[in-house]
């Protein structure tokens, strides 16, 4: 297990034509949905940067002493920040780990609005990487689940204000899109 992808950025069309590039995982039978919590919305005013996941990152490495994190970060600028490799496992919910790919989406969804603004902006960034990653992985589009599911956690994560119901109609919405999120952020790298 590894941080490999920690700073990479992609587009969601630069994300397809990434897994276009990888041997598809044998281990995965779904993917976990997060919040970041910290850092919310209000804290990234313009989404995330390499600098920041890095910061994630080293906290996972020397505070929590992972070998692995959670595999993406969809932020509200249309990027898609990696981490851990998809074709590894990754740490990010703990009876998930093994079989699911983890995907943390920018903000606070306990106190932040995910159907509004930059919110919205975020969720939609991470249903196309869902998207892409089902359609990659021949997955149905119901193979999400959300970190609260886990029945060794007592957390809210991916927030109150988040429903299953909900995302799966966003996932639906990322496929209908004929062009995806534009960025906020340009000058920031996605490949």
């Amino acid at each position: 297990m590894s941080f490999l992808n920690t700073g990479r950025a992609w587009s969601p069309a630069g994300f397809d034509t990434y897994l276009r590039t990888l041997k598809r995982p044998k281990w995965v039978r779904g993917i976990t949905i997060h919040h970041t919590a910290e850092p919310s919305l209000q804290m990234r005013p313009h989404g995330h940067t390499a600098q920041l996941i890095e910061n994630i990152r080293y906290g996972y490495v020397h505070d929590k002493g992972w070998s692995s994190g959670p595999h993406l970060f969809p932020d509200d600028t249309g990027h898609i920040w990696g981490m851990t490799p998809l074709t590894e496992p990754g740490t990010h919910a703990r009876s998930f780990n093994a079989t699911h790919i983890g995907i943390e989406v920018l903000g606070d969804y306990d106190s932040e609005d995910p159907k509004a603004g930059r919110g919205l902006n975020a969720w939609l960034t991470a249903a196309s990487a869902v998207r892409s990653l089902q359609k990659w992985l021949g997955l149905p589009k119901t193979a999400f689940n959300f970190h609260r599911d886990d029945p060794k956690t007592t957390k809210t994560c991916p927030g109150k204000k988040v429903t299953h119901e909900w995302f799966l109609k966003l996932i639906d919405e990322a496929a209908t899109l004929t062009h995806p999120p534009t960025p906020r952020c340009a000058g920031w790298p996605a490949r």
